[in-house]
């Protein structure tokens, strides 16, 4: 089984990825153009991948590395708003 969409509102991570070149590569903007990560937050992990990788399927994860993926972003964010490693964190608030 493959993931290529956010289910909740149905946008597929293709429309995801053509997305960032209106809105930029920030998990805060394409929540408020696409919906995307505002239901029930399962893509989130794919939507951080995609912006990370530029890949639109990916297979299906692991609760275990869904929760890594998502403290890894965070981690990443905190370091962001500390001002620390900011030029090889990558900007996916």
């Amino acid at each position: 089984m493959s993931v290529d969409r956010c289910v909740c509102h149905r946008v597929t991570f293709d429309r995801l990825l053509e997305e960032t070149t209106r809105v930029g590569r920030d998990i805060s903007a394409l929540k408020k153009a696409t919906g995307c990560c505002t239901g029930c937050g399962m893509c989130k992990p794919y939507v951080i991948m995609m912006l990370r990788t530029g890949r639109t399927v990916f297979p299906l994860l692991s609760a275990a590395a869904a929760s890594r993926i998502i403290a890894e972003w965070h981690h990443e964010q905190e370091l962001i708003a500390a001002g620390r490693d900011s030029a090889t964190a990558p900007h996916i608030t």
